[in-house]
């Protein structure tokens, strides 16, 4: 197959955003010939039923099905296809069902168009593209399926679900009766059995690990 055969099929149900995509592949990938779109879930099926696509960039929010319920149907019936998933979604629990769910590459709709052309070159090329935030979830997830670890506390899980709901260690202290020296402690246990480097990666780490639930808001 050579680069002119290439077949992408870009989707979104924006279509200023749909033309945008079109226009930065066409421009940045001359030797792409073969651009079509599409900009719902429905449009998507008709047309990789009609021919293969090496490529799909797409939004995971459609107006008539979800993003994940394509990207399977995509999947099953064309289990070599490569897909990107461009998105303005960058919650936790959205990109991990995105790593979950297989996908090539992650973007970001706030990148420049550069990260686009690069991501789609390396996914074309065999490889993957994820946008920083999205690998270091990427990280978390394989560093949760690693051999068994050090069991947290009851307590410890006490002032991990109160440190995830936001509060400070003077809060914390308060509410379960503890003194502020004591909360330190368990807030520096975890740290160190969840091997995480400040707050944010701790309860990133946790929730990776299936210690605290998502909230799916």
């Amino acid at each position: 197959m050579t680069e002119s055969d290439i077949r992408i099929l870009l989707v979104d149900d924006h279509d200023l955003v749909l033309q945008g995509l079109r226009r930065i592949v066409e421009c940045s990938l001359p030797e792409v010939r073969h651009v079509l779109t599409a900009s719902t879930g429905q449009e998507v099926m008709q047309l990789s039923a009609s021919g293969r696509f090496d490529l799909y960039v797409l939004d995971i929010e459609l107006p008539d099905m979800s993003g994940l319920d394509v990207i399977r149907s995509v999947r099953r019936s064309d289990p070599a296809a490569r897909i990107i998933v461009n998105t303005m979604h960058e919650e936790l629990w959205f990109v991990k069902d995105l790593l979950q769910a297989r996908v090539e590459g992650i973007l970001f709709k706030s990148v420049n168009a550069s990260f686009i052309t690069e991501a789609i070159r390396r996914v074309l090329q065999g490889g993957t593209y994820y946008c920083p935030y999205a690998e270091h979830v990427r990280t978390l997830l394989r560093r949760s399926d690693g051999g068994p670890r050090e069991e947290l506390t009851q307590r410890e899980m006490d002032v991990l679900k109160k440190i995830s709901e936001g509060k400070n260690t003077q809060e914390i202290a308060a509410e379960l009766c503890l003194s502020v020296n004591t909360i330190d402690t368990h807030r520096r246990h975890l740290l160190e059995k969840l091997e995480a480097r400040n707050v944010a990666d701790l309860i990133m780490t946790a929730i990776a690990r299936g210690i605290i639930p998502i909230r799916r808001e």
